[in-house]
């Protein structure tokens, strides 16, 4: 046989079971961050029900943390500067409002907005200055490549030159060596001429001497002759 239990007997028993997991000891959700729901103005009290003291008021988007107390729909919260006091669960929730959170959107877009218009300023500036130095650059360039240019130009007219010096170098060397000849030549060719006109003046010297010998022989012969014609003709010098 089946015992069906009433439906008064099933709520206490959910109720009891609510009760234990909300009770005071509860602390499952210390330390998290709720906020004000609604468009509202609610006040924070000084215990779990509207009997107590209402000791701060608090608006929509105002930031409290959970302390871990709770008893049936009331939770124990701090707020501003170390602040604690009860509120209504119902009035928190875990999402930051719409309002507040578009506030801090525009914020930051204001924010980003700014920062961006910054960055391009200076980005535009930095770019003006890149392009200053590049056409700086450019025109150095420029110039690098007309002296590379006349640089190149001079190389070739010095090899060009410098072939042509080493071609009058080799053509003086050959002249250089031809004249040593020639003067070589004429150092022997005068050596033999002085020779030929010492053999010459020898010569000449040799053939007066003859001469001078023959005229003296023959005066010689020419007294001899005389003085044998004188000795046959009877006359005597004595």
């Amino acid at each position: 046989m089946t015992h069906k239990r009433s439906l008064p007997t099933y709520l206490a028993a959910l109720l009891l079971s609510l009760l234990f997991l909300c009770g005071p000891g509860f602390t499952e959700a210390a330390g998290e961050t709720r906020y004000i729901s609604d468009k509202i103005r609610i006040y924070a009290r000084a215990g779990a029900g509207t009997e107590f003291k209402l000791i701060a008021p608090l608006i929509t988007g105002d930031p409290v943390t959970l302390l871990g107390e709770k008893k049936e729909d009331w939770v124990k919260i701090g707020y501003g500067k170390n602040r604690q006091g009860w509120i209504q669960e119902r009035f928190l929730t875990a999402i930051e409002p719409s309002a507040k959170r578009l506030a801090k959107a525009k914020a930051k877009v204001e924010q980003l907005e700014q920062s961006t218009k910054a960055k391009i300023i200076s980005l535009t500036e930095t770019n003006k200055e890149y392009r200053k130095g590049n056409t700086g650059l450019l025109r150095e360039v420029k110039e690098l490549r007309g002296k590379l240019k006349k640089v190149e130009k001079e190389y070739k007219t010095l090899r060009e030159e410098s072939a042509s010096f080493l071609e009058l170098q080799a053509e003086h060397k050959s002249l250089l060596a031809e004249n040593q000849d020639r003067q070589e030549r004429e150092a022997t060719i005068l050596a033999e001429c002085e020779l030929l006109k010492t053999a010459y003046r020898i010569k000449w010297f040799l053939a007066g001497g003859g001469v001078l010998l023959i005229g003296f022989l023959i005066g010689i012969i020419l007294q001899a002759f005389r003085h044998r014609k004188k000795k046959g003709s009877g006359l005597s010098f004595k």
